[in-house]
């Protein structure tokens, strides 16, 4: 089977609509964010969710509205990839945290790599004359 390969928009826009579904989640349904998120289930736990919630989603509608309109999308993007790469540091870091923190922290600095190398591929782009042809 030969599938095609995904340039660099469409990762970008892969990411940017995961994190919109992981924001609509956690700001709508913070019990079920909590379930997955660090510590526990209580008050302070799911208002957390709703915040970083609100904040993914906001970062994802903003990567997606630019890299379908061609502008700020790097910007977007390697804010969405730089605020991964400091949540999974951070999940990877802070001791007695459960084996959960730790998959989440990984997926978000996996997430977090390949914005931020999204976003220097978008910038360089733009750098790039267009091909005449």
């Amino acid at each position: 089977m030969n599938t095609p390969e995904l340039d660099v928009r469409t990762i970008s826009l892969l990411l940017a609509r995961g994190r919109i579904a992981v924001g609509v989640v956690a700001t709508a349904l913070p019990r079920l964010a909590a379930a997955v998120a660090p510590g526990g289930r209580g008050a302070p736990t799911r208002s957390l969710a709703r915040m970083t919630g609100a904040r993914d989603l906001a970062l994802g509608l903003g990567a997606l509205t630019c890299v379908r309109e061609r502008t700020l999308d790097a910007e977007w993007v390697g804010m969405g990839g730089a605020v991964d790469v400091v949540d999974g540091i951070t999940l990877l870091t802070t001791r007695g945290l459960p084996r959960r923190a730790r998959l989440v922290g990984l997926v978000a600095l996996g997430a977090g790599i390949v914005g931020v190398a999204c976003a220097r591929a978008l910038a360089d782009e733009r750098s790039t004359p267009a091909q005449l042809g």
